[in-house]
């Protein structure tokens, strides 16, 4: 039985939880999904998803640093 592909979005939505959850003490939960929302839309409509999660991680954390520093 083969299983269903997980949608871009979940996968997304997965990578914010996480952020959020690692980022609580030091950044709001909002500002986290907004970032993560703003490195997600340039990469909605490719064509190759496999690695949009990915990207936006790296996005995120990448924006998360030059905030703190």
């Amino acid at each position: 039985m083969a299983q269903s592909p997980v949608r871009i979005e979940d996968q997304v939505a997965k990578v914010a939880d996480r952020l959020v959850s690692e980022y609580a003490d030091r950044v709001p939960d909002r500002v986290v999904r907004d970032l993560v929302h703003d490195a997600y839309v340039p990469l909605s409509a490719a064509r190759v998803t496999q690695f949009v999660p990915v990207l936006v991680d790296r996005s995120v954390r990448e924006r998360l640093r030059r905030r703190s520093a």
